[in-house]
């Protein structure tokens, strides 16, 4: 007996027509993959704080209709806009352009990978509302439609790249190198890391080490840590390291650390990234406990009280080029009598 609008008609219809969509393709799935453990799941909800929980963002349109406004690559706060092998948004956010305002969010599909990658961020794909809609899908209605390939294309490896939440900022007036400048680092010399940069500022730089040190802006312990992070920072630079050595931070609440041995429930976390080693990163944690029983007690990073601790603990992963560090500090190789290391049990060596 109620009356609704043409348009909200119409978006019933499409949550129904979801909905089945996505009951066929999650039996498809049962089907022919009884041995894969996925839980599917609908959430019925359209509640600002549910969404933005699953990524879903809604700000985005509504921020460019009002202030008539982009973002300088086109993409809504993405650098990697479209996934060509999916056509979709790779993004995650499923947001419409400014001259597509009108076009509904709702539904989205989203998968959720956690499987090998215990107490690690979990990867996510996303399925925006028009690719659910397509007017030629790749399988029936009845196998589950665009729903059911999507899942196809996760388990045969062809999905593409998960989806890395990101922080990016509104563009201004600026030229490109100044905003680069100021959004990339800190008073320290700290580089500023999101999602999107932690490719081709850690992983891509391969002949570089790098310390990354991941925390929360709500964090208090993050807060205290940071004193000694810029610390180290400013020694880095002084030692005239900055070439071999980087130093960077990132926040983990705004943007995912798309790397598998990164784990960023504890807060504050250091990993350093050896050159050469980036795909094997080490976890900062104290050198040996037998060296100072408190060491036991102590949670986290608790245990660095200077930026000197940092210093210390990296030269004795035994990753770096000791010599080079000394010329690049320019201190000659004759003057230098030793380099003090602690070795795993805890004895004092020198070299």
């Amino acid at each position: 007996s109620l009356n609704y609008s043409v348009e909200t008609v119409q978006l019933l219809l499409n949550q129904r027509k979801a909905i089945e969509m996505f009951y066929n393709a999650a039996l498809r799935h049962r089907a022919e993959r009884p041995t894969d453990d996925v839980v599917f799941l609908i959430v019925p909800s359209s509640e600002v704080r549910i969404m933005t929980s699953f990524g879903i963002d809604i700000w985005t349109p509504l921020d460019e209709a009002l202030f008539d406004t982009t973002y300088n690559d086109g993409s809504n706060g993405n650098e990697e806009h479209i996934d060509q092998s999916s056509g979709t948004e790779e993004h995650g956010y499923c947001s419409s352009p400014d001259t597509e305002v009108k076009q509904n969010i709702l539904p989205v599909m989203m998968i959720t990978d956690s499987s090998g990658r215990a107490g690690m961020q979990s990867s996510r794909y996303y399925m925006c509302s028009k690719d659910i809609f397509s007017s030629s899908p790749p399988l029936a209605f009845d196998d589950g439609g665009a729903m059911g390939a999507f899942i196809d294309r996760f388990f045969n490896g062809t999905i593409g790249k998960p989806f890395i939440r990101s922080e990016t900022q509104l563009p201004t007036s600026r030229t490109t190198f100044e905003q680069n400048s100021e959004q990339n680092f800190n008073d320290p010399n700290v580089t500023i890391l999101t999602g999107n940069t932690f490719e081709s500022l850690v992983m891509d730089r391969n002949d570089e080490h790098t310390m990354l040190l991941m925390q929360a802006t709500s964090c208090g312990h993050c807060k205290r840590f940071s004193i000694f992070w810029n610390e180290l920072s400013s020694l880095v630079q002084a030692m005239n390291w900055s070439s071999t050595i980087n130093v960077m931070r990132i926040d983990v609440t705004k943007n995912d650390v798309p790397h598998n041995m990164i784990n960023a429930w504890d807060l504050p976390s250091v990993y350093y990234f050896p050159a050469n080693e980036k795909n094997d990163p080490i976890e900062m944690t104290p050198l040996s406990r037998r060296t100072n029983p408190q060491n036991d007690y102590d949670e986290g990073l608790s245990w660095v009280s200077s930026g000197y601790d940092m210093v210390h603990w990296m030269i004795n992963q035994g990753k770096l080029d000791l010599e080079l560090l000394l010329q690049l500090d320019g201190s000659p190789l004759k003057d230098a009598k030793s380099v003090t290391v602690t070795d795993e049990e805890g004895e004092m060596t020198n070299s």
